[in-house]
C-alpha cells in the first residue's frame, strides 16, 4: 500500500538543508510524540490526532542517511511497531525535500507498508486502515514542517556561502 503527502514551507531550500544535515534523525524524533531522550531508541506513539489509543501504537523509527539527487535531497526511514509488530505493518518512507522558487521550500513524504494478515489485513486496509494511514502520514509531515520551520526561524543565517 502506498500513501503520500506534502506541503510548502516558507524557509529556502538551503536552510532546510542545512538543518537536515545536522541532524535529520532529532528532526524526526522532534516530530513524533513522546520522543525519549537522545541515545535511547527511539520509540514513540504514532497515530492520528483524535484517533483513539487502540490504532495508536509505539514505534521504533529508523532514519538512513541524508542523500542529495539532482535538485533535492532525500530522507528514506523505516518504522516499526515494538511489542505485537505483527498486528501493525512496517512502513518504509522517503522524505523528499526540493527547492520551491527562491524562499520556499516542498517537503514530500511518500510511505510504503504492506497490511497484516494478507487478504483480510488488505481489506480492511482497503475500508478503514489506509486512512488511518494517511492521516497518520499527513500528521506527521505537518510536525516535520513544524519543526523544520521553528528551527530556521529561531537561528539567523546570513544564506549561503
Amino acid at each position: 500500500m502506498f500513501a503520500q503527502d506534502f506541503q510548502v514551507i516558507e524557509p529556502p531550500y538551503w536552510q532546510v538543508v542545512e538543518h537536515l544535515t545536522a541532524d535529520a534523525e532529532a528532526i524526526l524524533v522532534g516530530a513524533l510524540d513522546g520522543a525519549r531522550s537522545e541515545g535511547e531508541r527511539l520509540r514513540v506513539r504514532v497515530g492520528p490526532p483524535g484517533w483513539p489509543a487502540i490504532v495508536a501504537k509505539t514505534v521504533e523509527i529508523h532514519p538512513g542517511p541524508l542523500r542529495v539527487y539532482g535538485d533535492g535531497v532525500l530522507l528514506a526511514f523505516s518504522w516499526e511497531a515494538s511489542g505485537s509488530a505483527s498486528l501493525f505493518p512496517r512502513l518504509d518512507a522517503d522524505l523528499e525535500v526540493a527547492p520551491l522558487g527562491a524562499e520556499g521550500t516542498q517537503l514530500i513524504l511518500r510511505a510504503r507498508y504492506e497490511p497484516p494478515w494478507g487478504v483480510l489485513g488488505r481489506g480492511v486496509d482497503k475500508v478503514l486502515l489506509h486512512r488511518v494511514a494517511e492521516s497518520t502520514i499527513r500528521a506527521f509531515l505537518t510536525r516535520i514542517c513544524a519543526g523544520l520551520t521553528g528551527e530556521v526561524a529561531s537561528q539567523s543565517g546570513a544564506g549561503p556561502a
